[in-house]
């Protein structure tokens, strides 16, 4: 593909890395990808890409974030590929291709990957379905700049072989991203979004029909889904797919994936070698729809991310209820800010940098004089502990705690909150409640919390 033309706009971008103030605008805008509407057209062959034309530079008031912005700005730029920026943002430019910008300018995401093995729809011929396959292959996507979301019924860019019959139906033409069969033989079909700024979401695929069987499978850093499917007649095929042949598609949904956007604290220190100490916005394997508030700890170092709690005192803490074969006083470890790994989202419970403990007791032959997060234990008495990720946008992963100990079988982990607040209760002949794997929580003793992105609060 020709290298895009570029409007000559030079936005004043700042150098300092987003602060904690700026989030909560900021996530707002990214968090409002929610509907669309868009018409697909007839299965035409592609265009092929226009030669850059020579634009006279004007200046934008705002960054475009639509063809309609360009086309508002230079009446008359022709078809061809521009830089869009979502939401305006400056860090989040994407290249499109406006098509109709004679008339009613809309916008097209270019894909890098074609031929025969990347984005494709297939309907295998067969059983209820007699004819010829009908393999569709894209070129170009219709995409709305404000929703990310594909239509996949749009075939401007498209072309199509084979024929066959469905029910009393003639099928030419397949939507994007589907698998389907009538002969209970699996069909393929494939998404390919490499050499673009932009992956498939989570969760987008379903099997439906009759007899429906396949798969959708993510790789490439969800960039790829390499999609199985059939029935009789059965399909794979985005969530919401009835019968999803010709131009009947769905919708699908696409994230941003940025380069530049901080995902740790180090990346906050390459952008700003003197930052100091304080919150930070990181964004979730750098996507721009899960922005996190991080404590970034030792700049002017090594830096280590912290999630600050936001309930604390009667919240966030373990304790290890002294009696029985413990004697000496409850030792209760309360927390402020937990150790959190950006890439695996885990805590490090054993890491006490923010946290305060009061009371020592004896374990045997050790003395006891904190306690790991999320933790209750005791012995011949009744530990108590507590998550709460309230405020945050995280949650507590499933099947992430475990009794461990003798007699601990009166111990117990209660979820609530969207499993953002875990109730634990400790009891045995040492025992205790915490995360999996756990073995004599105390001290520094800890296991790895597991943690998910659940959204802003």
């Amino acid at each position: 593909m020709h290298t895009p033309k570029r409007l000559l706009i030079l936005p004043t971008v700042s150098s300092s890395p987003l602060r904690r103030r700026g989030l909560s605008s900021m996530a707002l805008g990214l968090a409002a990808l929610v509907t669309a509407c868009g018409g697909g057209d007839g299965v035409t062959d592609p265009a092929k890409p226009s030669e850059p034309s020579q634009l006279q530079p004007r200046t934008l008031q705002a960054l475009p974030t639509n063809c309609q912005d360009i086309q508002a700005v230079h009446p008359t730029a022709g078809d061809g590929d521009y830089v869009l920026y979502i939401h305006g943002d400056a860090t989040l430019p994407w290249t499109v291709y406006c098509h109709g910008m004679a008339g009613t300018p809309t916008e097209y995401l270019s894909l890098m990957h074609g031929g025969d093995t990347s984005n494709y729809s297939l309907y295998t011929a067969g059983g209820r379905s007699p004819g010829t396959p009908v393999r569709t292959a894209y070129a170009r996507l219709r995409i709305d700049p404000s929703t990310l979301r594909v239509n996949t019924a749009d075939q401007t860019f498209a072309w199509s072989t084979g024929s066959l019959t469905h029910a009393a139906e003639t099928v030419t033409a397949m939507p994007f991203a589907v698998a389907m069969s009538c002969n209970r033989v699996l069909s393929a079909s494939n998404v390919d979004l490499r050499d673009t700024p932009f992956a498939v979401a989570e969760g987008q695929f379903a099997a439906a029909g009759a007899d429906a069987q396949g798969s959708a499978v993510y790789s490439e850093n969800q960039q790829v889904v390499s999609l199985t499917g059939g029935g009789y007649c059965g399909w794979v095929a985005p969530v919401g797919s009835y019968n999803p042949f010709n131009q009947a598609g769905a919708w699908l949904q696409l994230q941003y994936r940025s380069s530049t956007l901080p995902s740790s604290c180090l990346d906050i220190q390459a952008i700003q070698p003197e930052a100091t100490d304080g919150e930070y916005t990181l964004y979730a394997n750098r996507n721009p729809l899960k922005p996190w508030t991080a404590w970034c700890h030792d700049m002017a170092g090594t830096p280590a991310e912290y999630l600050p709690l936001v309930h604390t005192g009667t919240s966030n803490y373990s304790q290890y209820t002294a009696g029985g074969y413990s004697p000496g006083t409850s030792v209760r470890t309360e927390y402020t800010r937990l150790r959190l790994d950006p890439v695996t989202l885990r805590v490090t419970t054993s890491d006490q940098t923010f946290s305060s403990s009061t009371g020592q007791l004896q374990h045997g032959a050790q003395q006891v004089t904190s306690m790991p997060y999320a933790v209750a234990m005791g012995c011949n008495r009744w530990g108590v502990g507590n998550v709460d990720l309230r405020g945050t946008p995280f949650a507590v992963a499933s099947n992430t705690f475990s009794r461990g100990g003798a007699s601990s079988e009166g111990s117990s982990f209660t979820h609530s909150s969207g499993n953002q607040v875990v109730n634990l209760s400790g009891f045995g002949i040492c025992g205790w409640a915490g995360p999996l794997g756990s073995y004599n929580p105390f001290n520094q003793s800890g296991m790895p919390l597991a943690l998910v992105y659940a959204g802003l609060p």
